[in-house]
């Protein structure tokens, strides 16, 4: 995956890394509930039975787990890491705004956390439950849930969420609304992840802080109009990382791609804006000349808009 080389370099860890489908680098750390041996919570062990069977039927073996841990207490020094990465991992972690705050804790000004998150379709069983609300990610937040504290309530380490991507992006801007010390920049997205093509991607860095959603705003369009465009690209990201709403942000951080010469990047930040503003003639016509093909809605949200109903 082009997207994981470019972010994923130096000292990181891949938590619940698959031998059949690995995400970062070979030297990463991989950190997991268990190793076969030991293990966090008995349950943790049957995990890992079914999971390493899975992974032999691929014909690739079992990955192999430096470190026992929970995604939300690393075994890492403060600034340790260069990258966190995580495919199809933090649905089962109930709270992921606690998990983000230790990413951000053990990671170094700068570093990233890459995840790839499923699509609600992914699974049969998730195709048909609720998308997790933002409320649902406060509540598990404020009242620190855990898979102990879920359980026997609920299956164990379940997919605990149903994710869309903007659903991710909303969890992140109040995330970064918050206060909390660590901030995440957007640095990347994927409507559909470019590695098997049944998640979506995120890439943020860790910040201090971030720019006031005003000033960002209050410069891009004359940045842009300047053709700074390395400029423009970093105050749209700043802003949509407070509020992806805001479809001409993505708007600008496209064309800025395209004059960047990213022409995957713009595609997704199109995308985005296209996602908020479907009828959109402009960007539906530059839609159209970037990929030479109409925008199509994603159907993972039109299927799930239709269940509504």
């Amino acid at each position: 995956m082009e997207l994981a080389k470019q972010w994923l370099q130096g000292k990181g860890v891949e938590l619940g890394r698959g031998a059949h489908n690995p995400l970062a680098p070979a030297d990463c750390i991989s950190v997991a509930p268990c190793d076969g041996q030991h293990y966090l919570e008995e349950p943790d062990l049957i995990d890992y039975q079914v999971y390493a069977a899975e992974q032999q039927r691929y014909g690739k073996g079992v990955a192999k787990v430096d470190m026992v841990a929970e995604a939300t207490a690393l075994p890492f020094a403060d600034g340790e890491l260069d990258y966190i990465a995580s495919s199809h991992v933090l649905e089962h972690v109930p709270d992921i705004f606690t998990a983000w705050l230790e990413w951000g804790r053990v990671l170094r000004p700068g570093g990233i956390s890459f995840m790839i998150v499923p699509k609600r379709d992914a699974l049969v069983e998730d195709s048909v439950r609720p998308i997790t609300g933002l409320e649902t990610h406060i509540e598990a937040f404020q009242h620190k849930m855990t898979p102990q504290s879920l359980s026997p309530g609920l299956p164990w380490r379940m997919h605990y969420h149903v994710f869309t991507l903007q659903g991710l992006l909303a969890a992140l801007n109040w995330f970064n609304q918050q206060g909390l010390g660590v901030a995440w920049l957007l640095e990347s997205q994927e409507e559909s992840d470019s590695n098997v093509g049944n998640g979506h991607t995120l890439v943020l860095s860790k910040q201090h802080t971030l720019p006031l959603l005003e000033d960002s705003i209050g410069q891009l369009g004359a940045v842009f109009q300047a053709e700074r465009y390395q400029e423009a690209a970093l105050l749209a990201r700043q802003a949509l990382s407070l509020n992806f709403r805001i479809h001409e942000a993505w708007f600008i951080l496209a064309m800025s791609q395209v004059q960047l010469g990213d022409s995957h990047a713009a595609e997704q930040s199109l995308t985005q804006a296209l996602v908020l503003q479907p009828k959109h003639a402009e960007y539906r016509d530059v839609y159209q000349q970037l990929l030479g093909q109409p925008f199509s809605y994603p159907l993972s949200l039109v299927d799930y808009l239709a269940l509504l109903l």
